[in-house]
């Protein structure tokens, strides 16, 4: 078993709105091991980016405010340390990549300064003129083409596919422990995904960091992940490794998530027959049903998650794989 470098027990994310107080995420539970890759799975407002900024400790208060949890990094907890001290922690040990990079990156600055000044506020014994060697060296690492060139480049010069690689490059610049990727190839076209994903692989193996992917693509999870974890209404519904998930889904929502994915299959009549999908809308945090928030669209719900037992929680059905449902699939 790898090191656990990161542990989440019982996070609990609140904002307040002009309609009162939402829990966007409930009672979130994960470990994270050295060279390992865990897929946070689910839909849009599941919690999935929340959880996220909260290990950064980047939820903005007002409104947000993380009101109950731990978040243990090398078993000290982030949530107890002074924000100086979490700083050091921030962009140095646990990084993030951004769902956007063209807002992530400031328009105005060349691509040089903006690693330059990841490695200054890390790294101040580090000379200007090292900084900026180190930075070029980050954009080839990332694979950018004529690095010496696009180093004095703005943002809005480069493709979608190229600012994803400066904001992996800048992520790297202090070799984190923890990476947090966060949609990293929505914005991008197929090919260019596909390599960004080949990168981060490779930046890992050779780097040795855990690698946290945030993603509603179960395609991207089965080419990166080694731990999968589902979300559903700001609960973890279902965690266990990759191939668990894949071959014996237990909750009826990863279920659905599985038998909806495109796939090509040669023997099939294409015209015969839809692609599954999952009946329903998400149900709005401000009205949540009482017992399981996925009852309403649940072939499998009785009285049982309509409250009669309460909430369900996460119980091992088999090792290491923990599913929260009364009903769980054969």
């Amino acid at each position: 078993m790898s090191e656990k470098i990161l542990e989440v027990k019982d996070l609990v994310v609140q904002f307040r709105t002009d309609r009162g107080r939402i829990t966007a995420v409930n009672g979130v539970s994960f470990d994270l091991y050295k060279g390992k890759t865990l897929g946070i799975v689910g839909e849009s407002g599941s919690g999935k980016s929340v959880t996220a900024l909260a290990v950064m400790r980047l939820i903005p208060n007002p409104p947000g405010e993380i009101t109950s949890g731990q978040i243990l990094y090398r078993g000290q907890d982030l949530l107890k340390m002074p924000m100086d001290g979490m700083r050091k922690i921030r962009g140095n040990k646990i990084a993030m990549i951004f769902q956007e990079p063209m807002t992530s990156l400031n328009p105005v600055f060349t691509i040089g300064n903006q690693i330059e000044e990841v490695i200054a506020l890390h790294q101040d014994d580090v000379s200007s003129k090292d900084r900026r060697d180190k930075g070029i060296e980050l954009l080839q690492m990332v694979g950018i083409p004529s690095p010496e060139k696009r180093y004095f480049e703005y943002p809005h010069q480069l493709s979608g596919g190229m600012r994803q690689r400066v904001m992996i490059a800048m992520s790297l610049a202090c070799k984190p422990d923890i990476l947090i990727a966060d949609e990293p190839t929505t914005a991008l076209d197929v090919t260019i995904q596909a390599q960004i994903l080949e990168l981060m692989k490779k930046l890992q193996d050779e780097l040795g960091m855990a690698i946290i992917m945030i993603t509603h693509d179960l395609g991207v999870v089965a080419e990166t992940c080694d731990d999968v974890a589902v979300m559903y209404c700001g609960q973890m519904v279902e965690k266990s490794d990759l191939r668990s998930v894949f071959q014996k889904p237990l909750h009826p929502y990863t279920n659905g998530l599985l038998h909806s994915i495109p796939h090509y299959d040669s023997t099939r009549d294409k015209t015969k027959g839809r692609l599954p999908t999952i009946e329903g809308m998400v149900p709005s945090l401000f009205d949540l049903p009482p017992g399981c928030s996925f009852q309403d669209r649940c072939k499998n719900a009785s009285e049982d998650c309509r409250g009669k037992k309460g909430n369900p929680t996460l119980k091992a059905l088999a090792p290491g794989h923990e599913v929260s449902c009364f009903n769980p699939m054969n």
